[in-house]
């Protein structure tokens, strides 16, 4: 609740496949039990414009997706593209660069929030 700022109003899109964790907490148990809804999108393989497309097209208000796919994101530049809708966006995983941080905040004026989650505290 409180990493992916989600309330009953919110639209919570997560990328990753449902073989993953992160699916599973991304996807199902986080957003309902917040309350919010969940976007479901059939994409076969990861392309930045359809990301892009997807965000302006539809009201989701949360964005998760893996770090390495934010790194293809602002490489294909989203600055072209409004999402209007969009307010809080996370990753988890791998470290993301910080360059990578920077242009996303520069192409779409939001932060990418970082975290840590069950997958990678096994060893803890």
């Amino acid at each position: 609740r409180y990493w992916m700022n989600l309330t009953p109003s919110d639209i919570m899109w997560n990328t990753s496949d449902t073989g993953w964790a992160k699916s599973a907490w991304g996807s199902v148990f986080t957003p309902w039990i917040c309350g919010s809804c969940v976007f479901v999108h059939n994409m076969p393989q990861f392309k930045p414009e359809v990301i892009a497309e997807t965000l302006s097209r539809y009201p989701i208000t949360t964005f998760c997706t893996a770090p390495t796919a934010f790194r293809m994101l602002v490489q294909h530049d989203v600055s072209s593209y409004k999402f209007p809708s969009l307010k809080h966006c996370v990753t988890g995983g791998e470290a993301l660069n910080p360059e990578v941080l920077a242009k996303w905040k520069i192409q779409t004026g939001l932060i990418i929030h970082e975290a840590y989650g069950q997958t990678e505290t096994v060893c803890l």
